[in-house]
């Protein structure tokens, strides 16, 4: 697997995980969202990746920030859309 798409799955998967910590106790955990979320990262990581974006060891904190950012967007227009 590119780097690209693992750093993108790691975002996601610590978005998903923050979200969940967020709301314990008044939420229960759900493994659909949860692995919703981190399908939304592999495909960011998946386009970043097809559009030559590449990461290096200097790169690698920021792009999981940026990576994050757009998994949270792209969630939250996939939901907007639904709701539609």
């Amino acid at each position: 697997m590119p780097i690209t798409i693992a750093v993108a799955i790691l975002a996601a998967i610590i978005f998903a995980a923050s979200g969940y910590f967020k709301s314990v106790g008044t939420e229960n955990f759900e493994i659909p969202k949860f692995v919703a979320t981190i399908a939304v990262g592999a495909v960011v990581g998946a386009v970043m990746y097809a559009g030559g974006g590449s990461i290096t060891e200097l790169t690698v904190t920021e792009q999981l920030a940026a990576y994050a950012g757009i998994v949270v967007l792209v969630e939250n227009i996939i939901k907007a859309i639904l709701r539609l």
